[in-house]
């Protein structure tokens, strides 16, 4: 139990901290220059996703196979993200999990075969809430939901989507990928009923490469997840340490 609570700990600390890389909204990649008379990539993707709920409708159903074709997972993340879909409220209502990823990011620590073999069955995900402070939770559950360790904190969109008026919300014309900043204030490990403190904070960055009530595509410096809605609930009878 040790061992696992630590790792997890490391991983969300590490999920907050800042990197030495460009900030997130600027790992967006770019086109790169199309010969003449070839449409540019961007436009082939605009005549090839003129149905942007087709393509993420596949992606729900490509993170679901067994084995997923992470290929084929990447390319129609690149596709969602080059389309540049409108924001969809819903995609920020209640709670996502992870349901695939890549890279180093904490989820895949934590959903990682050798810790599953000590932990049980894990998941792991976000929470993000807009209003007049915008919350930001991450939680992450071992032993099948016995342990669960969170960490929360505030969030805000990057000036090139912000509103005008309001910067803790997005523009109206918003669009994909949106990127954000994020502070994360702490964290705590809940296991037993009993609810303990952890030494999470820092400041971190993240892009939201897409997102609908189906499904959303996160980035950070840790790399790509794919969240799917999830029927987690904070734990509000633990008592604290």
């Amino acid at each position: 139990l040790q061992l696992s609570l630590s790792m997890a700990q490391c991983a969300l600390a590490g999920r907050v901290s800042r990197c030495a890389a460009s900030p997130a909204w600027r790992l967006t990649r770019q086109p790169t220059a199309t010969p003449r008379g070839r449409p540019s990539r961007s436009a082939r993707v605009s005549a090839a996703s003129s149905d942007v709920d087709v393509l993420a409708s596949e992606l729900v159903s490509a993170v679901a196979a067994r084995p997923a074709n992470d290929a084929r997972v990447l390319e129609l993340i690149d596709a969602l993200a080059a389309a540049r879909a409108p924001v969809n409220p819903a995609a920020f209502d209640g709670a996502f999990e992870v349901v695939w990823s890549e890279g180093t990011m904490a989820w895949r620590a934590l959903v990682a075969g050798a810790i599953q073999r000590v932990a049980g069955k894990c998941r792991a995900g976000q929470q993000f809430r807009f209003g007049g402070v915008n919350a930001a939770l991450n939680f992450a559950e071992l032993f099948g939901g016995a342990v669960t360790i969170t960490a929360e904190g505030v969030f805000r969109p990057v000036d090139q989507v912000a509103d005008n008026e309001n910067p803790n919300a997005l523009s109206q014309d918003a669009r994909h990928p949106l990127g954000f900043e994020v502070q994360i204030a702490g964290g705590d490990v809940s296991a037993f009923g009993r609810t303990t403190a952890l030494p999470i904070c820092g400041p971190g960055e993240f892009e939201v490469l897409y997102s609908d009530e189906n499904v959303r595509v996160f980035r950070s410096a840790g790399g790509i997840a794919v969240q799917r809605p999830s029927d987690w609930r904070r734990d509000v009878r633990v008592t604290k340490t």
